[in-house]
């Protein structure tokens, strides 16, 4: 089967009859695909000026969207390998990554060269993208369209560096399907982090299906708010837009405190698919008050929930409330983004599972790898042309995952009798919290590291809204006089805040088996126990009510707590710890907060008068 490759894909859209028209939407200002297509050759223009050559690596790691996503495909065009690297990884980890991907270029924010020890070096791709004080979308064209020279105090900062790039003839490299065109590290704080290798085939093969599958014209507004640095959100926004000749609508980075502006959102850029993470969808639950029209405009086909498992009560109260269908979607970094679907048009669906194999192929095996029978569970395999072909640099951890093209997902799933498959369990050691990948041994590297830690483990516990939540068990020196609040201060500047466990356990000595195992379902269970004997004890008074929920939801201490504490003075103050901190509440009161109740929700104090209103009230 052929697929279209980059190259036609650029061919389409240099077509005079596109380039006025929006291709991204980032807040409030419109770039065009004229503008774009100016951007990616300026950039390939610099490429070949400073002897990037087909297959160099290079990584990208900068907080503008804009900026990645035209990097990023101006990369592909090119033949240039794109390494992602969050720019919000600790240091320890973008070091580590650094050093692994052994990379001949880098544009990143030009603090994080500093922090990241890259040296300057005239035999490395350096640009360094610094922030601009003037709106970017006029400065950025006024860029464009200069002849003058460069300016030389800048030579090497982005987009500065685009007055000195004229009309220059570029020789653009012939690209074969084979050839890599990105990497994205799916860990990092090991010392062996993988780096997944997605190729030209994997890729377009997954932009083919994908556009089938969400029934994808040139007249789609695909609105797609999620990070850059994870593939639903840079396959599914830029990338898919892209290849539709469509428009990616970005008009807002998630938190809570812009759930009103979210609903708004859909009306107002005419979005016709909204790419979400099911926690995303809890939040438009809860907050769903008067908004329940949000999506019944002429131009809305399709929400696509992604990353982690949709509930199957969610679905139906999201589906039911916003009168929407939602396409649930299974997939993982090593198939792209998807690969079973719960669709709808031609393709059959079944709420509460992930659907069906599309332009691929899924089986279950039990232990021996023997194809289980219908409905029985098993481990979750995946074939096709969108399946990765290896770790970078891993051959060992390649060996033990693929095995004749087939993918071993870590997943456990049964099929029923019409083919449509379910995720029961998972036996890779990872936690899916509100849609994004902990591996729990990262975190637990970095608690060892603690001068005052023996040992630790962190586990998944299961959680309605946000799949799961990471707590740690750890076993402290005798006489060590560490805390929980101390311990969190410490590993706040080494992890990010999505890896922060939201709760810690002091035992004196962690359950092992003969062999030396650690047993995490007897550390699950002893946590259950300290957990029900802190509700026994939970005061009924507001104060430590309050304090008691923003603990358990933010990640904090009791005793670091004061009432006058905000969503600014708290680092673990989320939108996923939000929605924690409010269920926690109604939980324990047996109530519901209304959605303007849960938006002034942002300060202790004030979360208390409004649950001693609520309570008053009742």
């Amino acid at each position: 089967m052929k697929y279209n490759s980059i190259q036609g894909l650029f061919e389409r859209i240099t077509r005079t009859d596109i380039q006025k028209k929006v291709f991204a939407q980032i807040i409030d200002t419109k770039y065009t695909y004229r503008q774009f297509l100016e951007g990616v050759h300026k950039l390939n223009s610099l490429f070949q000026s400073r002897n990037l050559k087909k297959g160099d690596r290079v990584i990208l790691s900068t907080s503008d969207d804009y900026y990645t996503a035209l990097f990023f495909i101006a990369f592909l065009r090119y033949g240039i390998v794109t390494i992602f690297l969050d720019p919000e990884v600790p240091e320890k980890q973008a070091k580590a990554l650094i050093k692994k991907a052994d990379a001949q270029g880098y544009v990143m924010d030009d603090p994080l060269f500093e922090s990241r020890n890259v040296i300057d070096s005239s035999n490395q791709f350096q640009l360094r993208v610094k922030k601009n004080l003037q709106k970017k979308g006029k400065l950025f064209n006024r860029l464009l369209k200069r002849k003058t020279e460069a300016n030389a105090a800048e030579p090497n900062t982005f987009p500065a560096i685009l007055a000195s790039i004229g009309e220059k003839e570029i020789t653009i490299p012939s690209i074969a399907f084979s050839d890599l065109a990105y990497v994205l590290f799916t860990s990092g704080t090991t010392s062996e982090p993988k780096g997944v290798m997605i190729t030209y085939e994997n890729l377009f093969a997954q932009l083919h299906t994908l556009s089938k599958v969400y029934e994808l014209t040139n007249q789609s507004r695909l609105h797609n708010i999620l990070p850059l640095y994870h593939v639903d959100g840079i396959i599914q926004g830029p990338l898919l837009a892209l290849y539709n000749e469509g428009t990616w609508l970005r008009p807002m980075r998630f938190d809570q405190s812009k759930i009103n502006d979210l609903f708004h959102s859909f009306y107002k850029y005419r979005a016709s698919h909204f790419f979400c993470v099911p926690l995303i969808l809890s939040f438009m639950d809860k907050y769903s008050e008067n908004y329940e029209d949000s999506f019944l405009t002429e131009d809305f086909k399709y929400i696509i929930s992604s990353a982690s498992k949709l509930d199957e009560k969610l679905w139906i109260d999201i589906e039911r409330k916003f009168k929407v269908t939602i396409l649930n979607v299974y997939g993982m970094t090593e198939t792209v983004a998807a690969a079973l679907y719960c669709a709808s048009g031609d393709h059959p669906r079944k709420v509460g599972t992930v659907g069906i194999p599309i332009d691929c192929e899924a089986k279950i095996t039990n232990s021996e790898g023997a194809v289980v029978k219908e409905n029985e569970a098993g481990i979750l395999w995946i074939k096709g042309a969108n399946v990765f072909n290896g770790y970078f640099k891993n051959p060992d951890a390649t060996s033990k995952a693929i095995q004749d093209g087939w993918i071993n997902t870590g997943d456990i799933a049964s099929v029923d009798e019409d083919g449509f498959f379910k995720i029961t369990g998972r036996i890779r050691n990872m936690v899916i919290s509100g849609g994004v990948n902990i591996y729990p041994e990262q975190v637990s590297e970095m608690i060892n590291s603690h001068p005052d830690v023996i040992e630790s483990c962190c586990i998944g516990i299961s959680d309605e809204h946000i799949g799961e939540k990471l707590v740690s068990a750890v076993v402290v020196s005798p006489n060590a006089s560490l805390n929980k609040s101390d311990l969190l201060s410490f590993l706040r500047p080494l992890l990010k805040s999505n890896q922060i466990p939201k709760d810690i356990f002091f035992f004196n000595a962690l359950p092992k088996g003969k062999s030396g195992k650690i047993q995490t379902n007897q550390i699950e269970k002893q946590i259950e126990n300290l957990k029900n004997d802190t509700q026994k004890t939970f005061s009924t008074g507001h104060q430590e009510s309050i304090k008691t929920a923003a603990s358990e939801a933010f990640g904090i201490a009791i005793d670091m707590l004061s009432m006058d504490d905000t969503a600014q003075s708290i680092d673990g103050w989320d939108s996923m710890a939000h929605l924690m901190f409010i269920t926690i509440l109604e939980k324990r009161f047996n109530i519901r907060f209304a959605t303007s109740e849960m938006m002034n929700m942002t300060s202790l104090r004030t979360s208390e008068r409004i649950l001693k209103k609520k309570l008053d009230d009742r």
